[in-house]
């Protein structure tokens, strides 16, 4: 790994942005509390390897497929938390975007949209693989760190696309496909919001123009709208459409929807007609499942895609209890005599 600067750090970029210099990999690796060797080992890329520093997994998506989750190796995973907290942490993001940064949720995403005539959500096509490794690199060497310097961080921060392959009862992990921000990174969500900046600030400077309101968590956008503005409904589309492509992006068209207010109007799994709630139908669905456990047991039951029941039970009602504190009360006291019941760890 050549870490020669051919290209300067820019300094007065660098303490913009309120960020420490780093000149060459000696640097880093003592600012990471690592051996030169171990990060030269973390920054190792070819397109054919032995070594892997992520275990590959799938999960199932909401709707239908898999979605690929990338976990690093808990010395990768150090060192991104690391860019993560004294790197990525300290730029500031746009104010559209909800997901994965301070105080804000998918409840303060949800809220702007509440009593609209009108809800457009659409979902950005393969969000993590559009991110590539040139762009990660890009995105470091805007902050104002060299060429070289932003090499290493653009390094550690994507993974590439492999399949194992077996031969003479050795592994190979070969790389087809470039390499992308993975989802399992402590890093990657942090990117994606800073990636995404000038994608929001268009984005919301279009519906301003036109009376919509506009929000982003990762990949769900939303626009909503009501009154005169509705007229506008077909021009916003075609210009968003016009800009999602400009920024790198894609639209799912399988998930693209327009919803009115005469139907439930959902935003990242909230019911916005009204006021902010949860679908009357899941909850009489996560109610039921939780009166099945409390009487029968774990033993053959199931909610969302985890094979931790407990953890997926405590998540659901916790995710309740933002929406519905009353509510969300409630199954919390259950889940609480379900586990003194039945045990914790299970």
């Amino acid at each position: 790994m050549s870490c020669q600067n051919y290209t300067q750090n820019n300094i007065e970029q660098l303490k913009k942005c309120n960020l420490d210099v780093y000149n060459n990999a000696e640097q880093i690796a003592a600012a990471m509390e690592i051996s030169i060797d171990k990060l030269r080992f973390l920054t190792f890329t070819s397109k054919t390897s032995q070594i892997s520093h992520y275990i590959y997994f799938k999960t199932a998506k909401k709707l239908a497929g898999d979605r690929i989750i990338s976990a690093p190796m808990p010395d990768l995973k150090r060192a991104q938390y690391w860019i993560l907290q004294n790197i990525l942490q300290k730029i500031a993001i746009h104010d559209a975007a909800h997901g994965f940064c301070g105080d804000r949720s998918i409840i303060t995403n949800a809220n702007p949209h509440v009593g609209a005539e009108i809800i457009m959500n659409i979902d950005l096509q393969d969000f993590f693989s559009a991110i590539t490794y040139q762009r990660v690199k890009g995105l470091f060497q805007s902050f104002g760190y060299a060429s070289s310097v932003a090499t290493i961080f653009g390094l550690l921060c994507t993974a590439p696309v492999v399949e194992e392959r077996n031969l003479d009862g050795k592994t190979d992990f070969v790389e087809f496909k470039q390499r992308h921000l993975p989802q399992g990174s402590p890093a990657s969500p942090a990117i994606t919001n800073i990636i995404c900046r000038n994608l929001d600030q268009r984005l919301c400077a279009i519906a301003e123009k036109f009376g919509f309101t506009y929000t982003r968590y990762v990949d769900d956008l939303t626009f909503s709208a009501s009154g005169e503005n509705l007229q506008h409904t077909k021009n916003i589309i075609k210009q968003v459409q016009s800009i999602i492509s400009d920024e790198g992006f894609a639209i799912n068209p399988d998930k693209t929807r327009i919803l009115r207010n005469s139907q439930q109007q959902e935003v990242t799994g909230i019911i916005v007609n009204q006021k902010i709630n949860i679908s009357r139908k899941k909850l009489k669905s996560f109610r039921a499942t939780l009166h099945q456990i409390e009487n029968e047991g774990l033993e053959g039951k199931h909610w969302g895609n985890s094979s931790n029941l407990i953890a997926s039970i405590t998540g659901f009602a916790n995710f309740v209890a933002m929406v519905n504190p009353e509510k969300g009360a409630e199954f919390q006291q259950q889940i609480q005599r379900i586990q003194e019941k039945y045990g914790k760890n299970k």
